[in-house]
């Protein structure tokens, strides 16, 4: 979250480059990166979702527990989250609308503050049999 504010504020003082006006068109570069933007959010926050249904794993002798597949889906979406901001920063440099590139790295700033790891799977079961009982 951190490296996405300081994105923001180096951009808008101006030390990564000048902030000229890059006009209000789109070009197929710049239209890339928003698909590369949205497909890393999406994806980012399915993946998970996947990953959490899986209840065996698929190859023998594999080491995936419940817990490991939980915490991959969260450094996924960590990785994803950021990503987005990587590709608002991208499109900076490809010279994108500044209210685009502004766009960009606020939802990548939003998807970092409203991750949330919740409980482990550890925890779920447990808490699920204290209530059982």
């Amino acid at each position: 979250m951190l490296f996405i504010v300081l994105c923001i504020l180096l951009l808008h003082l101006g030390v990564l480059g000048s902030l000229e006006p890059a006009g209000r068109e789109i070009k197929l570069v710049q239209l890339l990166i928003i698909v590369g933007a949205v497909w890393s959010a999406v994806v980012g926050f399915t993946f998970q979702r996947k990953l959490s249904r899986i209840s065996k794993p698929r190859r023998v002798g594999s080491k995936s527990t419940p817990f490991t597949r939980w915490k991959a889906g969260h450094i996924m979406r960590l990785a994803s989250a950021t990503s987005v901001g990587n590709w608002g920063l991208a499109m900076y440099y490809f010279h994108g609308p500044l209210w685009l590139v502004d766009t960009v790295l606020a939802v990548a700033l939003v998807l970092l503050i409203t991750w949330k790891p919740g409980l482990g799977p550890e925890n779920k079961i447990a808490n699920e049999q204290l209530r059982h009982s």
